[in-house]
């Protein structure tokens, strides 16, 4: 494991110092033109893992900052990439957005809230970069699904929440996000004991009983809610059985307990995937997604 780590290290250093328009502080120059996709930009490490990002940049340069767009991968918090997204942050650049997607910590090697940990550090490190990678730190959009869209509701409604470290890693630079889109998120209230058996709590909490009560109030969006959390864009179809729709109509039940803008929608017959199991309402969903998105990107 030492020689492991040592090995990310020293691969991560490399990166820093190859990686175009870095510097030794982790923040970018503003003379360097950047376009294109520009990948494994270090951002950080916590706990002796380098962490990246990969950022894809409109060819068309704006005089105007522009907003940004953060996608993050799903696999069950057990497996996926960052690299999984880089056609579609090529393609969210077509829509005005500097868009990204950033790598994190993987269970059962890492427990919650270290993926979260890493989706708040990648947000930072574009806060803190704003003016090199041209964009407004106040318009920073999140999207995911399964996995991901958990990852991303959670930075969501944890942007103005306290107990989250930031590692020493842009201190003074907040996580707050401007608005949130999920697909089939596993985003329950994980203290209620209808999803005891839920495999999230093994991978996340792991099996100490009283460390495992104490995560999964912690690993709860509706904790967190309040006012001042970003709208929200969730969809999920009815049919799905890797990650009940329970899950995300409970968690829109306490965003109307609250009068808060959401959006829902719920493909009947869909299943996990919703392109898969029911391609035309998947299509809906996604036209209405795109829609959200411009919408919150201006």
């Amino acid at each position: 494991m030492r020689n492991t780590q040592l090995s990310r290290v020293l691969t991560y250093f490399t990166l820093l110092l190859i990686t175009v328009g870095l510097v030794s502080c982790g923040s970018v120059s503003s003379t360097k033109r950047l376009s294109g996709l520009v990948t494994d930009i270090p951002i950080g490490i916590i706990d002796g893992v380098p962490l990246t990002i990969n950022i894809a940049f409109p060819e068309k340069r704006s005089q105007k900052p522009r907003p940004a767009l953060l996608i993050i991968h799903g696999g069950g918090f057990v497996s996926g990439n960052k690299d999984s997204k880089n056609n579609q942050i090529q393609k969210a650049t077509r829509l005005g957005f500097v868009a990204a997607s950033a790598m994190y910590r993987l269970a059962p090697e890492y427990k919650f809230p270290a993926q979260l940990d890493d989706i708040k550090l990648a947000i930072r490190h574009l806060k803190a970069n704003a003016e090199a990678y041209n964009i407004d730190p106040d318009r920073i959009l999140l999207s995911g699904a399964s996995a991901g869209g958990y990852l991303a509701v959670m930075a969501g409604v944890t942007g103005n929440a306290e107990g989250f470290s930031d590692y020493g890693l842009y201190p003074g630079v907040d996580s707050r996000v401007h608005a949130v889109a999920a697909q089939s998120a596993p985003i329950g209230d994980f203290r209620l004991s209808k999803y005891d058996d839920s495999p999230m709590l093994e991978r996340l909490a792991g099996s100490d009983p009283k460390a495992t009560t104490q995560v999964r109030a912690a690993m709860s969006p509706a904790r967190y809610l309040d006012a001042g959390d970003p709208p929200f864009f969730l969809s999920h179809g009815d049919q799905d059985s890797v990650v009940p729709v329970d899950m995300s109509r409970e968690f829109v039940a306490e965003l109307d307990k609250i009068e808060h803008n959401v959006e829902y929608y719920e493909v009947k017959g869909g299943e996990h995937s919703l392109k898969k199991s029911t391609p035309e309402g998947a299509q809906v969903v996604y036209q209405r997604y795109l829609a959200f998105l411009v919408k919150w990107a201006k």
